[in-house]
C-alpha cells in the first residue's frame, strides 16, 4: 500500500519541536464549530469526513495550510457538499462582513 502525502508517521523528519504556542482566536472558533457540527444533536459532520476532506487537498494545498486552516477548508469544502450552503452564498456572507468591518473610506489610504 502506498502512503499518502500526509501519511508522515515514521519516517525521519528529524527532531520534533515541543513548543505550546497559545490558540489564536481565529483557531478557537474554527474548534467550536468542528464540535458543533459534530455533535450528538447535529451530526453534519464526522471526524472521519474531515479528516478525508483535509486528506483530499492534494500535497501542494496540505503543506501550504497550517492546521486550523486545513480544518476550516475541509469544513467548507464538506458543508458544500452537503448541500449546507453554495460557494457563493458564502463569498457573498463573506464579502458582506468584509464590507461591514472594512474601516470607512475616510481612514483609508
Amino acid at each position: 500500500m502506498t502512503r499518502g502525502y500526509h501519511d508522515i508517521g515514521g519516517k525521519d523528519a528529524g527532531p520534533i519541536p515541543i513548543v505550546e504556542l497559545p490558540w489564536l482566536h481565529w483557531e478557537k472558533q474554527v474548534e467550536a464549530i468542528r464540535s458543533l457540527l459534530g455533535d450528538g444533536t447535529r451530526r453534519m459532520m464526522s471526524l472521519d469526513e474531515l479528516r478525508r476532506g483535509f486528506e483530499s487537498f492534494g500535497e501542494d494545498k496540505y503543506k501550504k495550510l497550517s492546521f486550523y486552516r486545513r480544518r476550516l477548508e475541509a469544513m467548507i469544502d464538506i458543508l458544500i457538499e452537503k448541500d449546507v450552503f453554495t460557494r457563493d452564498e458564502l463569498d457573498a456572507a463573506m464579502a458582506e462582513a468584509r464590507a461591514r468591518w472594512a474601516p470607512p473610506a475616510a481612514c483609508r489610504s
